[in-house]
């Protein structure tokens, strides 16, 4: 058997030395071979995003698909998106705006209100006992030339009335005193008090038709917008006026593609006059 041995290296024919060295070659030779069943995933997983994208979508197909149901939900980002469009594209009920500036451009709005006023009973004011103030107070300006309207613009048209200014004649039972008081720093010892500065010229100012009652009123055109028109710098357009219904339903029907404003209308018919 000795030859045998040395034929097929048997260890106990080999010294020591040689037994070891084997030894190590055989253990390097088994972790060469072990060494890329561990080391594949790393490479995998560090090839390139792609290819770990391109994993991650053959996942469990059924989770994927439940998770992508809500097509509706997805649908809805344009519609959001959609609801400022038109402030960008300038149609008629909302204002352009210019890419250029961010400034919003001149343009003309219409705006319908619909009011509904509670008016508490009260007598005529002819029966009102103190409506001989309100004549009187109407004398007194008449006499000191101050009967005309006190905004006195190019915007002015019409005889000049008499508006009264915080607290209207149907509303004076319906008013708290002591609001008005602190309000305008006003001091009232009885009711009669107050009555009689309701139809004072601290309650009345003089308005010409036009700024009271019709095209640029008071009384037809809300307050904050009403308030510019107080201050209304002669030569600029109006910051709003009443037009009838009639005339807007009139104006419909006939499909009328004037694009002049009404202000401008209005102008040019006084100066025609």
């Amino acid at each position: 058997m000795g030859w045998m041995n040395k034929l097929f290296g048997s260890e106990e024919e080999v010294g020591p030395e040689e037994a070891h060295r084997r030894t190590l070659e055989a253990e390097k030779a088994e972790a060469e071979t072990k060494a890329p069943a561990k080391k594949a995933p790393a490479k995998k997983a560090a090839s390139s995003e792609h290819e770990h994208a391109e994993h991650a979508e053959h996942e469990p197909a059924a989770k994927k698909a439940a998770a992508a149901v809500p097509a509706p939900r997805a649908a809805a980002a344009p519609a959001a998106a959609h609801t400022h469009a038109p402030v960008q594209s300038g149609s008629p009920t909302h204002p352009t705006v210019s890419k250029g500036t961010g400034k919003t451009l001149e343009h003309d709005q219409m705006l319908t209100v619909h009011i509904l006023t509670h008016v508490p009973e009260h007598s005529p004011r002819e029966d009102d006992p103190h409506y001989h103030l309100f004549e009187q107070a109407k004398a007194r300006l008449k006499r000191q030339g101050m009967w005309k309207c006190i905004i006195d613009d190019d915007l002015c048209d019409g005889q000049p009335e008499l508006h009264h200014t915080h607290v209207e004649f149907s509303q004076i039972n319906q008013v708290d005193e002591k609001k008005i008081m602190q309000a305008l720093g006003l001091h009232f010892e009885t009711d009669e008090d107050f009555q009689k500065w309701a139809e004072s010229p601290g309650n009345l100012e003089v308005l010409c038709a036009n700024h009271h009652r019709a095209h640029y009123g008071i009384h037809v055109i809300p307050g904050p917008l009403w308030e510019a028109l107080r201050f209304h710098k002669t030569g600029t357009g109006p910051a709003a006026e009443f037009v009838p219904a009639d005339d807007v339903e009139a104006n419909t029907a006939a499909g009328s593609g004037d694009d002049e404003k009404p202000a401008a209308k209005t102008a040019a018919k006084k100066t025609a006059k």
